[in-house]
């Protein structure tokens, strides 16, 4: 029988009604005890000592706010990547990047709705569990693997390249889908002025933007045909358990994929997922990999589709710029064309299949 995890989830919130309901709702899920503050200063005053895996700061409290409980929080080393939820009754979107850019993960409203609740809690609970396993994990791959046996030295990309590669078996994405996403970053970032360092990081990081779904279930990955609203739901958590894989490492490239991997699916008109980031919000590489990720989707054969011209899949990035995309990233990639038709050519799966076939 596998061991239960216990995770402790952190509450502050000055209402003690509000701090009772959460407390009763995240002690019915399995493994997850609570610890309670009504008072965020004396909380902050006892960073130095405290442990939890999950956090739960309300926004307006008195003597200290739930942002800026958050970045007291995030300064101190080994609490820098615990998961952080603000609760709040403020809709403006200023709050809400102030709050995300303070290093919070999640966004809720009041009153709060006990079955999301559970459910944002259940999904971090989750999350802990596989970053507590994966950063051994990580950690053994990047100090042992980085030499072979024979002493010759692995680089970075190959390890990155391995990984997705590795990814990708469990989903049905197209064998070369991730490199050539990345080579369509590099390209886009080109196009709008970005230096040649910047290019070769951002075509690093890219091939790792769709790693969270090694967390997704197989029913739900695998699926054909249509999802249930409750299936495309969990499909969105691909976005939060990637940046949880990646975001604690002290890499600046693994660092760029977790950016890239949470904000890849956000949308220009704040209709995406997983935070409904709108326009400049976005941090631009989740701009850019949403462009290429989309048009190598289009331009792919799957189960349920053919494969689009680069013509049709062109104009269907331009009739959505200013809604889905960047109208920057999109003009960027058009006037590139003929190098993304190069990539499409060099990097198609047929090529591939035959290069095997030939082995």
């Amino acid at each position: 029988m596998t061991r239960l995890l216990k995770r402790s989830v952190l509450i502050v919130d000055d209402n003690r009604t509000n701090l009772a309901l959460m407390d009763m709702l995240v002690r019915k899920l399995p493994g997850c005890t609570t610890q309670l503050y009504s008072d965020p200063v004396a909380l902050a005053a006892a960073l130095d000592t405290i442990e939890f895996d999950i956090a739960v700061f309300d926004f307006q409290m008195p003597g200290l706010d739930g942002i800026s409980l958050t970045r007291r929080v995030r300064a101190v080393p080994r609490l820098a990547d615990k998961p952080i939820v603000i609760v709040t009754v403020d809709h403006d979107s200023d709050v809400k990047q102030s709050a995300l850019a303070a290093g919070a993960v999640e966004f809720l409203h009041k009153p709060i709705e006990p079955v999301e609740f559970r459910t944002r809690i259940a999904n971090l609970a989750r999350l802990s569990d596989a970053e507590r396993s994966l950063s051994s994990q990580r950690e053994w791959i990047w100090n042992k693997h980085r030499t072979t046996a024979g002493g010759a030295r692995i680089d970075e990309e190959e390890i990155i390249a391995i990984v997705a590669r590795a990814a990708g078996y469990k989903d049905r994405e197209t064998p070369m889908h991730a490199s050539r996403v990345a080579c369509y970053c590099a390209i886009i970032a080109h196009h709008m002025g970005q230096d040649e360092e910047a290019c070769a990081a951002i075509r690093l990081a890219a091939p790792l933007h769709d790693i969270g779904k090694v967390g997704l279930k197989d029913e739900v990955l695998q699926k054909r045909g249509f999802l249930t609203r409750e299936e495309r739901r969990h499909m969105t958590e691909h976005t939060r358990i990637g940046h949880a894989i990646l975001s604690s490492s002290s890499s600046p490239v693994l660092s760029l994929a977790a950016e890239i991997a949470l904000n890849h699916h956000e949308r220009w008109d704040g209709a995406g997922y997983p935070n409904g980031l709108r326009g400049h919000e976005i941090p631009l590489p989740g701009r850019i990999a949403a462009v290429a990720d989309v048009f190598d989707a289009l331009t792919s054969v799957r189960s349920y589709k053919g494969a689009w011209t680069i013509n049709n899949a062109m104009n269907y990035l331009q009739e959505h710029a200013g809604e889905q995309f960047d109208p920057a990233c999109v003009a960027a990639f058009q006037n590139a064309k003929e190098e993304v038709a190069a990539v499409m050519t060099s990097m198609s799966d047929q090529a591939i299949d035959q290069e095997t076939d030939a082995a």
